[in-house]
């Protein structure tokens, strides 16, 4: 007989069928409610994080129970760039309480950097876990301290077990392991001490050069007229300077200049000499002598103007005097162009040689006595992620901290010649930089590389356990290089995520995604 389904339900429902109904249902509930229970008697599943100087280890295993047969799961990363050891084979031991050594050795991983040891202990209570993985002659121990073998399962059930440490953000070490990712430790290191200043990008002093008409008259091309960003080198005639008519200039008269110029400089030298030796002896003041410096080092720039309007003259060729390039460098700024006429002194080619730059660092009068001996700076650019570090012995020299107060700006300059400059750095460049003192002090600190920006505030990361990461805000002090010092947030010993906290940010926002692949 076939029945038609639809006529079943239809029909009004007995009494009977109504009860059967209502059984089923509790019935299904009760298995349900005996299904819960069963899980509340599942043995819960234990991790532990352990470092060495040079490998991560994250082991995960339920209880340990005498006779029985229990898996781990032991994931092996080399911290050198946080990618997983895939060579080696692992030991897995057990000693102490009062009982032989027990050791499980496991030949092959289970994935690359993962490795599956499945044991089964034969004595129970108290003994010391150490995990051994053995890669050539080289033995890299992780201690893990002591753990509890049970005797049964039913003990085992009945143990307290240690809670597991978990973070609110879950990314695996398959995922960990294919990203630009590291985690490095809270510390305390020594940080130099600095202060704010705003700074400046300018030439080296004998690093840049305005060639100016000597005589009114008009500017003419030789070839190609130099343009902006044009390489020249020292010599090579930029124009003629064509005189005007009744105007002229002769190289016997910038040579009677520039012999004057040396004489002067000659004397000068001589007088600070003298002077030097008087106040040795007390016999003139600091001012003295500090103004015979300041006439010697004036003679000297009057001397290399002198030098410089000379060379660049070059020769005359009827009647047009050839505009030498003094130094060797590229074309920065060019204010004429062919045929413009121009008056005596006007700038017509002004010339940087970009391979030494100085960074010149006004710092306030009220922060000058804070400086001891400037070791250095630190400057951000507008558009660069990473901000630009001076070191002097490094990437830097010192050149000079200056002597007196400027009585406009009411600050002191301290300047840095910068050994192979980047070249996104520009001549006259305006930044706000961190003059380092010259003092140090110990202060807890991190990487500046595991500090994001989360809703206007800084964050990081931190590693609760190998696989989980908590979101934790925190309060920086001053920048050091690429460390941040930590004012409130972190305590010393804690591991952050170094490398890779964007992945971390992604993971909390889009779990779903980022939780597949696990390999165990």
């Amino acid at each position: 007989m076939i029945i038609d389904p639809m006529s079943v339900w239809q029909r009004p429902l007995s009494r009977f069928t109504w009860a059967l109904l209502f059984a089923l249902l509790i019935s299904a509930c009760s298995d349900h409610h005996h299904h819960a229970d069963s899980h509340e008697h599942e043995l819960p599943t234990r991790e532990i994080t352990h470092f060495t100087d040079t490998a991560e280890l994250f082991l995960e295993f339920q209880p340990l129970i005498a006779g029985e047969r229990t898996a781990l799961v032991a994931h092996f990363t080399r911290l050198a760039d946080y990618r997983p050891i895939e060579q080696g084979h692992l030991d897995v031991v057990l000693s102490g309480g009062g009982e032989p050594m027990e050791r499980f050795r496991i030949e092959a991983q289970r994935a690359p950097g993962i490795f599956r040891p499945t044991i089964a202990p034969r004595a129970d209570g108290e003994r010391e876990l150490r995990l051994v993985l053995s890669i050539d002659e080289q033995e890299i121990t992780h201690e893990l301290g002591t753990i509890t073998v049970h005797a049964s399962k039913s003990d085992a059930r009945r143990a307290r077990h240690p809670s597991a440490s978990t973070g609110e953000i879950g990314l695996y070490k398959e995922q960990q392991w294919r990203s630009d990712f590291a985690v490095a430790p809270v510390q305390r290191q020594p940080l130099r001490n600095s202060v704010s200043a705003p700074a400046r990008v300018r030439a080296a002093a004998n690093g840049e050069f305005v060639v100016t008409a000597v005589v009114s008259g008009s500017v003419r091309a030789v070839g190609d007229f130099p343009a902006l960003g044009d390489p020249v080198e020292k010599g090579q005639v930029l124009a003629n300077l064509v005189p005007r008519t009744g105007e002229g200039i002769d190289h016997a008269s910038l040579d009677a200049e520039q012999r004057a110029a040396r004489t002067a400089l000659e004397l000068a030298q001589a007088t600070l000499a003298r002077v030097e030796q008087l106040h040795e002896r007390g016999a003139v003041s600091t001012q003295h002598l500090e103004e015979a410096r300041a006439e010697q080092e004036l003679a000297q720039a009057r001397l290399r103007s002198a030098e410089l309007r000379l060379a660049q003259l070059g020769s005359e060729d009827g009647g047009a005097l050839e505009l030498l390039a003094p130094l060797d460098g590229i074309i920065a700024r060019v204010p004429v162009a062919h045929g413009a006429a121009v008056d005596a002194g006007s700038h017509l080619f002004h010339i940087v040689d970009p391979r030494e730059l100085w960074l010149e660092v006004l710092v306030s009068e009220a922060d000058a006595g804070r400086l001891d001996s400037p070791s250095g700076a630190a400057f951000e650019l507008p558009g660069v992620a990473e901000p630009m570090t001076v070191n002097v012995g490094d990437n830097a020299q010192l050149v000079g901290v200056g002597s007196m107060i400027d009585p406009v700006s009411r600050s002191l300059p301290v300047i840095f010649a910068l050994q192979a400059p980047d070249p996104r750095l520009k001549v006259n460049q305006r930044v706000q930089a961190r003059i380092y003192t010259g003092q140090s002090r110990e202060a807890l600190s991190i990487p500046a590389s595991a500090v994001i920006q989360d809703g206007g505030e800084p964050v990081v990361y931190v590693m609760v356990s190998g696989e989980s990461f908590s979101r934790r805000p925190v309060r920086l002090g001053a920048r050091d290089g690429d460390r941040f010092e930590v004012l409130e947030g972190l305590a010393e010993g804690e591991r952050i995520v170094s490398k890779g906290a964007m992945q971390v940010r992604l993971a909390a926002a889009t779990p779903d995604a980022m939780g597949h692949g696990h390999a165990h």
